[in-house]
């Protein structure tokens, strides 16, 4: 059976050429046109050499004389200028075609966020769909510098791909958009911290419709989202369409690794409002660089929301450095938190190491 390939010609007729031809049909020339249209002669020959687009007014001049509509010229003239546009994008692309590989691809088609396949041309225009741009320069103008706002440290020999990271952003956005949200309002959160910090004891199947549903009544929005290879993000903070968002990533699964990170999120919000973006990578274990004023607030805000610095400190006082998993326990259900919280502590103090058998009593999530 021969296959049928689709012809797609690398040139393309203008509306200059088919009115060309209807001059010839009437045994017309350009300038006779120009007479029976009121228009310019150069007018003419600048529409039929395609120098110059034609308008609906002179569409409007043509109808009587070619017993055309002014509607099939502007369709010609529209289509004409249609595949030329859609020619210019499809060359744009290709330019680029190279550098869309350093998107997360296979993945993003595993989610359905791109069409599955691997025609480059296909996957640039879903791209430039996804991200809500008409251009490739529009992502590097709006979307590159982001790796630069990350306000925590990350090691310096893995930094963030903004390819990477950029997509995990955007899928947060669109996922926001279909949100319904009331106003931010401090207030409803902070009253709210000590129900949230309840939720800790639960498993995430039953703590997470109450997580969403106190922090949506504060005029924050949840999200979720899956973190992507080559990019190791936990938390975002932002505003999107008059929104607030806390977007958190898969990356944190241990007890104490994602509350933390949930309160460092909440503590941006709270301490340094909703104008500011923050994403948080690598804000568990202390890294080479110190983080910034504002990390190092929210490190704060999140470790003694999570147990009082004074309670901390008597528990470790009485403990003398001698650390035991019925005594972590114990203290856990005084404070009514999860021991893997008590351990994280510790361990941030540097009186545990993060390789203690103490470990056992983490146990991982899968939000």
């Amino acid at each position: 059976m021969t296959k049928q390939r689709q012809f797609t010609p690398d040139w393309d007729l203008h509306v200059g050429d088919n009115l060309a031809e209807y001059l010839d049909a009437y045994h017309m020339t350009q300038v006779e046109l120009a007479d029976r249209t009121g228009l310019h002669p150069k007018t003419i020959n600048e529409i039929i050499n395609g120098k110059a687009p034609l308008t609906p007014a002179t569409a409007l001049l043509l109808e009587p004389i070619f017993d055309r509509s002014a509607n099939f010229w502007m369709a010609l003239e529209q289509g004409y200028q249609d595949r030329t546009a859609r020619r210019t994008r499809e060359q744009h692309i290709a330019v680029h075609h190279d550098w869309l590989k350093q998107f997360p691809i296979n993945a993003m088609h595993q989610r359905g966020l791109l069409p599955s396949t691997r025609d480059m041309q296909t996957i640039g225009v879903a791209l430039l769909a996804f991200f809500g741009i008409g251009t490739f320069e529009a992502w590097k103008t709006f979307w590159q510098p982001l790796p630069a706002t990350v306000t925590c440290q990350h090691p310096p020999q893995h930094p963030p791909s903004p390819e990477h990271l950029s997509v995990w952003l955007r899928e947060g956005q669109r996922v926001s958009e279909h949100r319904e949200c009331p106003q931010f309002d401090a207030t409803k959160l902070k009253a709210a911290l000590p129900l949230l910090r309840q939720l800790t004891t639960q498993a995430p199947t039953v703590f997470w419709p109450t997580l969403e549903t106190l922090c949506a009544n504060a005029g924050v929005l949840i999200i979720k989202v899956p973190t992507y290879p080559r990019l190791r993000v936990d938390s975002a903070t932002y505003r999107y369409h008059g929104k607030t968002v806390v977007q958190l990533s898969d990356t944190r699964r241990t007890v104490d690794q994602f509350w933390f990170g949930f309160f460092h999120a909440i503590g941006h919000l709270l301490l340094h409002g909703v104008k500011t973006s923050y994403l948080a990578s690598d804000i568990i274990a202390p890294t080479d660089a110190p983080p910034t004023p504002q990390e190092a607030e929210a490190n704060a805000f999140a470790a003694r929301t999570l147990i009082p610095d004074g309670a901390l400190r008597r528990f470790m006082r009485e403990a003398q450095a001698t650390y035991t998993c019925p005594a972590i326990a114990q203290f856990a259900a005084q404070q009514g938190i999860d021991a893997a919280i008590v351990v994280g502590r510790l361990q941030q103090a540097q009186v545990l190491p993060y390789n203690t058998p103490l470990n056992e009593l983490k146990n991982s999530y899968d939000v």
